[in-house]
């Protein structure tokens, strides 16, 4: 599942972000969601490799500032993978990295 979002942007109240955490639940409003990404992540697309085929997931991201600050929990964004075998197509030739450590045992 490739995930995307608009950068925060900093202002008066806000210092600059220096990377997201990107939280994936199972359930619509979810109180607890799982922590996608161990460390944070720099970018603002990435890959989540560990959905299953015929589930729902619920995502949303925080922003991090370098002070470590975190912002208030993007909208929730769901995501319904299809049921069976996925093939990977691509559109870009550019592949977009692993949300995760790509180093991390599922």
């Amino acid at each position: 599942m490739i995930l995307s979002w608009k950068a925060s942007v900093a202002d008066a109240k806000h210092a600059p972000a220096i990377g997201y955490c990107i939280y994936r639940g199972t359930n619509p409003h979810d109180p607890a969601p799982e922590l996608v990404n161990p460390m944070t992540f720099p970018g603002t697309s990435c890959t989540d490799d560990w959905v299953l085929n015929g589930k729902k997931y619920y995502y949303v991201v925080r922003a991090i500032s370098a002070k470590g600050a975190h912002s208030v929990v993007s909208r929730e964004a769901p995501a319904a993978i299809p049921a069976g075998n996925q093939s990977n197509p691509s559109n870009s030739t550019v592949p977009v990295p692993l949300c995760r450590d790509p180093d991390a045992k599922k």
